[in-house]
């Protein structure tokens, strides 16, 4: 498990979690020529949350795209699959359109927010969708309800082969899926749901990417085997008095995820997962 410098700063995750605003980067990244720029997996990458915010106006995911110093960016939330025949419940839908034909809400169009993912893409950015957020119902009662999960995930947001009207950003795939799951939530089979959908990623290309964002005070809320499945891995040091950035049990709280995700007999390679 490779080390990277640590970029999420408590401050920072909390700021991007809620607005995505590329205003709170921090000061000491320095501007990166992206005209030049190709996403390098194994670099230092800054990600970035993307959603709905109360307080705060959101920049489009042109604006974060166009920022130099962002690689990813995270959007969320998928919070409850409704079954094959219908969309998931996702937290984004302020971006999008209700056919008004259509009666099921959760059949939505999002031409807008598809057309930026492409834009990003072109960019070489990474656009993942986040599965879970601080409320969610997303619980998995079996192995099969994970396999059966990946695949609406990967027919609906990924490059699946889904009708169209059941695919909110149209014929554009995401580049891979995050898990952020709060405490006390049900977690079981996402480790088979992780690994589900890694093998939909090696049937297609380009390369796809999962992400963990666990609570920075307990690496048991998600199970063993998603981080052997995930490409990145983002503990979150904010929101947690005994972990978070600038507390006494911050450097701790590094070096028990360091050792923790070291110690990952990693699906993908040794280069994974990566730590940030």
């Amino acid at each position: 498990m490779p080390s990277n410098t640590l970029r999420l700063l408590c401050a920072l995750a909390l700021t991007s979690w809620a607005s995505a605003s590329p205003a709170a980067l921090p000061r000491q990244l320095t501007y990166r020529d992206s005209g030049n720029y190709q996403f390098n997996p194994t670099s230092r990458n800054l990600a970035v949350y993307y959603g709905k915010a109360q307080n705060t106006d959101s920049p489009s995911l042109y604006d974060l795209c166009t920022n130099s110093n962002v690689d990813m960016i995270v959007m969320g939330f998928v919070r409850q699959l409704n079954g094959p025949t219908a969309l998931p419940s996702f937290g984004f839908t302020r971006y999008c359109k209700t056919p008004a034909t259509v009666t099921d809400k959760t059949r939505v169009s999002c031409p807008d927010m598809a057309a930026n993912i492409t834009f990003c893409q072109s960019m070489g950015k990474k656009v993942l969708i986040s599965l879970g957020g601080s409320v969610s119902n997303l619980t998995l009662d079996s192995v099969s309800d994970a396999h059966e999960a990946a695949s609406i995930l990967w027919n609906v947001f990924g490059a699946g082969a889904n009708s169209t009207a059941l695919r909110p950003f149209g014929n554009v795939a995401i580049d891979g899926f995050d898990f952020d799951f709060e405490s006390g939530a049900d977690t079981t089979y996402m480790d088979t749901l992780a690994s589900s959908l890694q093998s939909y990623f090696r049937s297609s290309s380009p390369e796809r990417y999962i992400s963990a964002a666990p609570l920075c005070a307990n690496n048991t809320i998600l199970p063993y085997g998603l981080y052997a499945n995930a490409n990145f891995v983002w503990p979150r040091f904010y929101n947690a008095k005994a972990c978070c950035f600038g507390s006494k049990g911050f450097n701790k709280s590094v070096s028990t995820w360091y050792n923790y995700l070291n110690s990952i007999n990693s699906d993908l390679g040794p280069t994974y997962p990566r730590v940030y």
